[in-house]
């Protein structure tokens, strides 16, 4: 019966091992989540960051576009004036 009692404590060994992984692997299971949960926080942060961004250089390309329109036609309009300015000196 002693080489029983060694099976028998043996398998108990084996059984105890493999709860202790399986415990392990709820606990790596349960770390994945909250990272995965942490990083999907993060992004959904850093995409309304990305959304004000890109809004904002929508804006000042707008700006740029009136600003490049209203030089260019004050330096047109500047030029039509000076031979009629010349004309009445």
């Amino acid at each position: 019966m002693a080489g029983g009692d060694i099976t028998v404590e043996i398998l108990k060994d084996i059984r105890d091992e493999i709860r202790d992984v399986r415990s392990e692997v709820r606990d790596v299971r349960t770390e994945v989540h909250d990272l995965r949960e942490d990083t999907n926080l993060r992004l959904d942060a850093t995409n309304k960051r990305l959304n004000l961004v890109e809004t904002a250089i929508l804006g000042l390309s707008e700006q740029h576009r009136f600003v490049v329109r209203y030089t260019k036609a004050i330096a047109e309009r500047d030029g039509e004036l000076e031979p009629r300015v010349t004309a009445l000196e």
